[in-house]
């Protein structure tokens, strides 16, 4: 196991540096120090006897590579060698320094105390696997105009391996807090009780004790913002179906079980074939992809049925702004599709289940608004 961890330690070195191009430069440096070293050799040896041997002359390069001319050749060829050594030293010393400094100040910044600056309306990413990559390129996709931080806790940041941001731009905003989420110093430090949403992930290396894991992290986040104004929305991934209840009393707003999903998926896949890339393109966060989202019931709506409300939204189709009603979430409930009057009247606490290209947020116009107007004039 230790061998296997170090190992493992060597390799997200390797790679890392293999990112920031040091063996690049590395590779650079010792072939101007092979060739300036092997034309040395093959310019001066007969009128310098210091560099009679190849062996002389290689280490009369790296002299020239790292510190300069000391000892001038004897010819002009050889000269102008060791001139082009020089210059080339220089250029390389400082391409190694910066991509060592560049790896250097990349692993400071991921790994700074985010408690040592203010942070609020983030993102929380409790443990760590490799899904975790994919989670931050959707909550960091280009169509979302109001990118969040996103701050990762984790206790093995060293297993945290994150793109290069100049590969990735998606992982610029991210930060990591080393610790355990059970532990209310830890969430202190990632200010949890300012974010905007909490997401756990299964720890994977508690097997069949991970919804336990899970739970005591909803019970800790709850009690540390227990009293305040602002609750973070914490969604939690459930390994098994039997939990949850406890999940939902431990405090967690949604529950998420990808086997339930994956399996429901299946059963669609074979029912009705072709299914499963309408549910893809309705979970995929992109340009010109549409998608369900939950917008609070504005207030020039409300008692409105949900029949006229559909013809409102439905009559707004000139630009990539419109959006159709779906249904409506009251309380627990979800209101999908509902018939004739149903659900009734439009109340001061529902949420309208909306399918459109383009978020629209509380304080956005709503789609409807230029046709009701047109609608006034008309009167």
């Amino acid at each position: 196991m230790a061998g296997r961890t170090w190992r493992e330690s060597l390799l997200r070195m390797l790679t890392a540096w293999n990112r920031h191009q040091v063996w690049r430069v590395l590779g650079a440096v010792i072939v101007v120090w092979l060739v300036g070293g092997t034309g040395l050799f093959l310019t001066e040896r007969r009128a310098n006897p210091e560099l009679r041997t190849w062996g002389y002359a290689l280490w009369q390069s790296g002299v020239y590579l790292f510190s300069g001319l000391e000892d001038p050749p004897v010819t002009m060829l050889g000269g102008l060698i060791a001139m082009m050594i020089v210059v080339t030293g220089v250029g390389t010393a400082g391409l190694f320094t910066a991509s060592l400094a560049s790896l250097l100040v990349e692993r400071y910044l991921r790994r700074r105390d985010v408690a040592s600056f203010e942070m609020e309306e983030h993102l929380i990413l409790c443990n760590w696997s490799s899904r975790g990559l994919d989670w931050i390129r959707e909550v960091h996709a280009k169509i979302i105009k109001d990118k969040r931080p996103v701050v990762i806790i984790h206790d093995d940041p060293d297993g945290i391996e994150l793109p290069d941001t100049q590969d990735d731009p998606a992982f610029s905003d991210v930060y990591i807090v080393k610790g355990d989420p059970t532990s209310e110093i830890i969430l202190r430090r990632a200010k949890v009780s300012k974010s905007h949403s909490v997401v756990i992930l299964a720890d994977h290396r508690e097997g069949k004790h991970a919804d336990g894991k899970t739970i005591l992290t909803c019970i800790a986040i709850r009690a540390l913002c227990r009293g305040a104004e602002h609750q973070p929305n914490i969604a939690a991934e459930c390994r098994n179906a039997i939990n949850r209840n406890h999940l939902k009393r431990s405090g967690a707003d949604e529950i998420i079980s990808s086997d339930e999903f994956g399996l429901r998926l299946l059963a669609r896949a074979a029912l009705y074939h072709g299914m499963t890339r309408v549910y893809q393109e309705l979970l995929t966060v992109g340009r010109d992809a549409n998608e369900m989202y939950l917008l609070p019931a504005p207030a020039e709506l409300l008692g409105k049925p949900f029949t006229e409300l559909s013809i409102l939204f439905a009559r707004h189709r000139g630009d990539r702004k419109s959006a159709l009603l779906i249904g409506i979430q009251r309380d627990e409930e979800m209101h999908i599709n509902p018939i004739h009057d149903e659900v009734g009247p439009l109340q001061a606490d529902d949420h309208l289940i909306l399918l459109g290209r383009v978020f629209l947020k509380p304080e956005d116009p709503l789609p409807i608004k230029r046709e009701e107007k047109h609608e006034e004039e008309r009167a």
